[in-house]
C-alpha cells in the first residue's frame, strides 16, 4: 500500500514547482506595476508642495494614488487609459494572492480587452509581426505592452504637471520674493521625511506617557 504524501511533501513539491522556474507573467506584472506606481509617486511629489504628509498620513494605496492623480487632470480625467491602469492593479492583486484560478484568468482577459481597445497604429502591427493576431499574443507580452502604454501616458502627464508647477513656483517667487522657496522633493525624500517624522512622533509619545501617568496618580 502506497504511503500518503504528507502535507509537508505537498507544499515542498509546490514550492519546488513555483520557485524552480521564472514565471514571465509574474515578473511582467510585478515589475510593470512597480514602474507605474513609481510614475504616480513622481507626479504626487510635483502636485503637492509637501508630499511627505500625503505619504505619511493618507497611507495611499495604488488605487487611491490613481484617483488623486486623475483628479488633477485638466482634460484627460475621462481618458480610458485610467481603466487600463486600474486593470493592471487588479491583475497584480489577484496574482499576489492566487497562483491560478478562474478569477485570475478573468482579470487577465479584462486587461487584454482594455489594451486591445487602446492600441492603434504601429503597436498592433509590431505585435502581429511575431503573432498572427493580438489574441495569440501571450499574457506576459500583453502585460509588458500595457504597462508601457500606461507609463507613457503618465510620463506625458508628468511633463505637463511639471510645467504647471514651474509656473506656480515662478508666481510664488514674484509674490513672495523675500520668502524661502519651497523646493520640490523626490518620492525618496518625501518618504524619508515621512519615516523621520513617524520616528519622532513615537519618541514624543513615549516621553509624554510617564508625565501623563504621574499626573493621573497625583490628581
Amino acid at each position: 500500500m502506497m504511503k500518503k504524501a504528507s502535507h509537508l511533501d505537498k507544499y515542498a513539491a509546490l514550492f519546488h514547482e513555483k520557485m524552480g522556474q521564472i514565471d514571465p507573467l509574474l515578473q511582467a506584472v510585478l515589475t510593470g506595476h512597480l514602474i507605474i506606481e513609481t510614475a504616480l509617486d513622481n507626479i504626487l511629489t510635483i502636485v503637492f508642495f509637501h508630499p511627505e504628509h500625503v505619504f505619511k498620513e493618507a497611507r495611499l494605496g495604488f488605487s487611491q494614488k490613481v484617483q488623486i492623480v486623475r483628479a488633477y487632470c485638466l482634460r484627460k480625467d475621462d481618458n480610458s487609459i485610467w481603466d487600463l491602469i486600474l486593470a493592471v492593479n487588479s491583475v497584480r492583486n489577484e496574482i499576489a494572492h492566487n497562483l491560478a484560478g478562474e478569477k485570475r484568468d478573468a482579470r487577465l482577459q479584462q486587461l487584454r480587452s482594455l489594451f486591445t481597445a487602446e492600441v492603434n497604429g504601429e503597436m498592433p502591427t509590431a505585435l502581429e509581426v511575431e503573432w498572427k493576431s493580438l489574441k495569440d499574443v501571450p499574457d506576459q507580452v500583453i502585460m509588458v505592452w500595457a504597462c508601457s502604454l500606461c507609463t507613457g501616458f503618465l510620463g506625458e502627464f508628468e511633463a505637463d504637471i511639471s510645467s504647471l508647477r514651474n509656473m506656480i513656483d515662478a508666481l510664488d517667487a514674484n509674490i513672495n520674493p523675500d520668502l524661502e522657496r519651497v523646493a520640490r522633493k523626490t518620492p525618496e525624500e518625501a518618504k524619508a521625511r515621512m519615516k523621520k517624522a513617524a520616528k519622532g512622533g513615537r519618541t514624543m509619545r513615549f516621553r509624554q506617557e510617564p508625565s501623563g501617568s504621574d499626573g493621573g496618580s497625583t490628581g
